[in-house]
């Protein structure tokens, strides 16, 4: 099994070095969870709004749905949490249904409040939360699945986190890509980013976009893939 030392030959490579060979192969092993030598739109364009255009993408909703694979990357986070000595009053994170279930699972082990912003189906972020809270003063673990541009982690959540009086201590994804904004996140948080996989997506603007150029097609909407191949 590949670590991050190593090339990655299937487009990721393995960053978390404490999970097991056994748990991280079973992840990876999962259908429908990486697309790449593509062209995808992520988020779907609405009429304010344009998603980026990507090459590749990830998508946990195939892995929140085998209960193995949930309980292998609670158990890693929480030797993350342990080894970097975080102790967050609440989890915070987009209320997607993939999200959602293993944020719970993770916040029902160390004992932890959580709370959920709006998270619409176009993959957009909404403008409220839909449930829990954040308090003043609150230390927060910003969690996502899945960090295609980096922004999420880096800025989205922590921003919201602050908007409501809370303190960004510490960030979580499962898979994140290698666009700038990962680099600013990683940046950001150093050891206290967590990410079990790095995964090679190129994100371009759409009016930018290499692909559309070199093809002259349109890009295939992320929730296409997620609905074949998600809950």
């Amino acid at each position: 099994m590949q670590r991050s030392s190593e090339t990655a030959t299937r487009g990721w490579k393995i960053i978390s070095r404490t999970i097991p060979d056994g748990q991280i192969g079973e992840i990876l092993s999962t259908p429908g969870i990486f697309f790449e030598h593509g062209h995808y739109l992520y988020p779907v364009s609405d009429e304010k709004r344009q998603g980026n255009h990507l090459d590749a993408i990830f998508l946990i909703d195939p892995i929140s749905g085998k209960d193995q694979c949930v309980q292998a990357l609670v158990d890693d986070i929480c030797r993350w949490l342990k080894k970097e000595a975080i102790d967050p009053d609440v989890i915070f994170a987009p209320a997607q249904a993939a999200v959602r279930t293993i944020v719970e699972r993770l916040a029902a082990r160390i004992g932890k409040r959580t709370a959920f912003w709006e998270y619409l189906p176009s993959g957009w972020f909404g403008d409220k939360l839909v449930s829990g809270e954040v308090r003043a003063g609150d230390r927060v673990l910003v969690f996502n699945g899945v960090s295609q541009q980096g922004r999420c982690v880096g800025e989205r959540l922590p921003e919201f986190v602050e908007s409501l009086g809370g303190q960004t201590v510490a960030a979580a994804v499962i898979a994140k890509g290698t666009a700038p904004g990962v680099a600013a996140a990683e940046k950001r948080f150093g050891s206290k980013l967590y990410a079990t996989l790095q995964v090679d997506i190129r994100v371009q603007q759409p009016e930018g976009c290499s692909i559309c150029q070199e093809s002259g097609g349109t890009p295939t909407p992320w929730t296409d893939l997620r609905d074949k191949s998600g809950r």
